[in-house]
């Protein structure tokens, strides 16, 4: 949770930091832009792209197959970071599979923890 959290307040301040200031906007639009354009416009064009969506579904793909609750983390992170950024359906799905992926590796530890203390 404290990821998805995490995620979501840095997406929150770059959505109404970056994103959604007027007056940010018209600084782009002039001749010499601000440094923070170019990092405005990244951000822009990743979610018109969906790429928080697809980056969340491949990294919940990816932790699945790998057994990388780093990566599952990872994917919960981007898909908020998403969802708060216009890209809400595919994003929520990619959260949903990286949660099934660490509850899968959650419930494979157990069950690893379980079998070594009948073995001993």
């Amino acid at each position: 949770m404290l990821v998805v959290f995490v995620a979501f307040g840095l997406a929150t301040a770059a959505r109404y930091g970056l994103i959604e200031r007027d007056d940010l906007g018209s600084v782009c639009d002039a001749a010499s832009p601000a440094s923070m354009c170019g990092l405005r416009l990244l951000l822009i064009k990743a979610f018109q792209l969906n790429l928080y969506a697809y980056a969340s579904l491949a990294l919940a793909a990816v932790a699945s197959w790998w057994k990388s609750p780093a990566l599952a983390y990872l994917g919960a992170a981007i898909g908020t970071f998403g969802m708060v950024l216009y890209s809400f359906t595919w994003s929520v799905v990619g959260v949903l599979a990286c949660a099934l992926a660490l509850a899968r590796l959650q419930e494979q530890w157990a069950e690893d923890g379980e079998a070594q203390q009948h073995a001993r």
